[in-house]
């Protein structure tokens, strides 16, 4: 059973991704992965117990498919002032949000401290979870949902806003639903995005992982 987990996941992304589905893929999978666990009576933690190593692939993978995108780098350097900038506003402000919004429900402290890493990629999101105290499985579930709210609403929240440019789109989508945003402009074929979001979901992740342990001591 050790690669269970593993392989039914990889398997259940394949079959999803060839039928080319319009609903989001990670909805589908996971609701899939739910009912095979119900049906075979299988437990959360022994399906978990490899597939969790599956989240370590995601952001390499993604920046695998945005090699090819070099070429347009250099857009990216000669403003590289207001990218970095612009990156550590939209970290502070992801920050801040969640947590006057979670306060603002009624949200204890840890349920806040799950919360705050949720526009970083999986594997930071759980290590800088795991370090301030949250709750690990709370923090991949809203990773997982930001993410798939920004993948499929993120272009047309966009396009009404009525933001053209590709570098500013890009480095929205990669800084607020790191790898999902960043898989869906490489879906559209938008190489300028592909490449803006894939260094803003790099750059979004170091400076969450120094910015909210800083914020965690003085909240």
């Amino acid at each position: 059973m050790i690669f269970f987990g593993f392989l039914i996941t990889l398997f259940l992304f394949i079959i999803f991704q060839k039928l080319n589905l319009k609903f989001p893929i990670i909805l589908s999978v996971g609701f899939c992965i739910i009912l095979v666990l119900k049906i075979f009576n299988i437990s959360y933690e022994t399906y978990n117990y490899s597939a969790t190593y599956l989240s370590y692939f995601i952001a390499p993978a993604t920046i695998a498919l945005a090699f090819p995108m070099y070429k347009n780098y250099h857009i990216l350097i000669t403003n590289k002032r207001i990218l970095y900038f612009s990156l550590f506003l939209a970290t502070i402000t992801a920050m801040i949000s969640t947590y006057f919004c979670a306060k603002l429900f009624g949200a204890d402290l840890k349920v806040i401290l799950s919360l705050l890493p949720k526009s970083t990629t999986l594997p930071i999101a759980l290590s800088i979870s795991k370090t301030i105290g949250g709750y690990g499985e709370l923090t991949a579930i809203i990773v997982a949902l930001t993410g798939v709210f920004g993948g499929v609403f993120g272009h047309s929240i966009l396009k009404f806003l009525k933001v053209k440019n590709d570098v500013a789109i890009g480095l929205a989508l990669g800084s607020a639903s790191h790898v999902i945003g960043t898989s869906a402009c490489a879906n559209r074929k938008k190489d300028k995005q592909t490449a803006a979001s894939t260094i803003a979901l790099i750059v979004v992740g170091l400076l969450s992982a120094i910015i909210i342990p800083l914020f965690k001591n003085i909240i």
